[in-house]
């Protein structure tokens, strides 16, 4: 397990050495990108938000009794905004 750390570390020391003696380059991020990455950024920050919401359920779900597990009325009334 030491040898791994020891061999992570010399990697990534490796590379900010490389990303340390770059040149400069002439290159631009458009719009385009710009938004991409904005928008796969709010879309990972809702993933999790979302798992954390379903994780924070069972916890709830186990200390109360319910077994960490909720019958499909409660999931069909938790997740069916109709009901």
């Amino acid at each position: 397990m030491r040898r791994r750390a020891d061999r992570f570390f010399i990697l990534l020391l490796v590379a900010v050495l490389l990303a340390a003696m770059s040149r400069d380059a002439s290159a631009y991020i458009d719009p385009g990108t710009g938004s991409y990455i904005f928008y796969m950024l709010i879309a990972g920050l809702v993933g999790v938000s979302y798992a954390l919401k379903i994780f924070w359920k069972q916890v709830k779900a186990f200390f109360s009794g319910r077994g960490g597990k909720h019958n499909d009325q409660d999931a069909k009334s938790d997740d069916d905004p109709r009901q």
